[in-house]
């Protein structure tokens, strides 16, 4: 008995280790992806600004297609060809500055890929070896998808969401549910055992 009690301890303890690592290699990955969306929100509010500067000096249509994609090369090409044609915008102050301000957070987007799918590797190797791989999805950490490209070339940054909280209550009221059945199926048998021994004189 004590044998059993102390592998089922063991067991326990390296379930929990595991789990409480896919926890956090996957709120890393949830922290990372968080900072992309923010640094892409902040590069969007700017390429808006940039239009609406350019819409001053005259046609902008490329921008306003550009702003759709948010692609930095073709973006930089745009505003190349608009300064070309409008030395003035060139030499704005303003445009000058959400420029340089675009430059950084296109610097800081791209050290945030990479940190996102450096994070997304380390998580899904950790998730795939033994022996987490035999169980890590039916405990809720599915695998992550590295941020990338679609076929249009725009950034593709896909969900990431694991169900662990929600699949561990439900393992945790199973095993209770059975552990209670177990327990009580044994005390109905004890208690037979005990009526059906017969009193000795």
């Amino acid at each position: 008995m004590e044998i059993v009690l102390i592998v089922l301890g063991v067991a326990i303890g390296w379930f929990v280790v595991i789990y409480n690592k896919l926890t956090r290699l996957g709120n890393f990955v949830r922290q990372t992806r968080a900072n992309i969306m923010a640094s892409m929100k902040k590069r969007a509010d700017l390429v808006g600004r940039l239009i609406d500067i350019a819409k001053s000096y005259g046609e902008h249509e490329k921008l306003t297609q550009i702003s759709a994609s948010q692609n930095m090369s073709s973006l930089s090409d745009a505003m190349s060809a608009l300064s070309a044609a409008y030395p003035d915008l060139k030499a704005n102050a303003t445009y000058q500055k959400l420029m340089g301000q675009l430059s950084e957070i296109e610097g800081d987007l791209q050290q945030s890929r990479e940190k996102y799918n450096a994070a997304v590797g380390s998580y899904n190797s950790f998730r795939q070896a033994l022996p987490q791989g035999l169980f890590a999805t039916a405990i809720g950490f599915r695998e992550a998808e590295y941020f990338g490209m679609d076929e249009n070339g725009q950034d593709s940054l896909p969900e990431f969401k694991t169900d662990d909280g929600e699949a561990l209550k439900k393992i945790f009221a199973g095993a209770t549910s059975k552990a209670t059945s177990a327990v009580l199926d044994a005390r109905d048998k004890v208690r037979e055992r005990v009526e059906n021994i017969s009193p000795q004189d």
